[in-house]
């Protein structure tokens, strides 16, 4: 989740989600970096197969602490389903983001151009009813 509380829900801007999905992206792509580090630097027969998928989408969630015995803050609602079936759906190695994230990035060019953007396969998420 990008949100990181610095700016007041209310007040954010586009520049605000923007940001934070840029991040999400890079925070992403530098996990699939270390993962490729450690699968080439190590000669153990099990970690050369080590590989992840990331799953990116920008949407509204649900957050809140929740249960009584074991504590924990988690997240809910659609945008939870739908970034993980970026990452279920997406390719091992990369970062799949939803096409909402892909249009929130091209409305900032220099942003966008940091990425390359490649077509996925179409998600059906017959849960909330869409496609993606």
């Amino acid at each position: 989740m990008g949100y990181n509380g610095r700016v007041d829900k209310n007040k954010r801007t586009l520049y605000n989600v923007l940001d934070e999905a840029n991040r999400v992206i890079k925070s992403g792509l530098e996990m699939i970096d270390i993962i490729t580090e450690v699968r080439n630097a190590s000669d153990n027969m099990d970690l050369k197969d080590l590989d992840m998928r990331i799953g990116v989408h920008t949407g509204r969630v649900v957050a809140g602490i929740i249960g009584s015995k074991v504590v924990r803050y988690d997240i809910f609602g659609d945008g939870v389903l739908i970034a993980n079936k970026m990452e279920s759906k997406g390719v091992p190695g990369k970062v799949c983001i939803s096409d909402d994230t892909r249009k929130l990035l091209l409305r900032q060019p220099e942003i966008a151009r940091e990425y390359t953007f490649e077509p996925n396969n179409i998600v059906e998420l017959t849960k909330i009813g869409k496609r993606i």
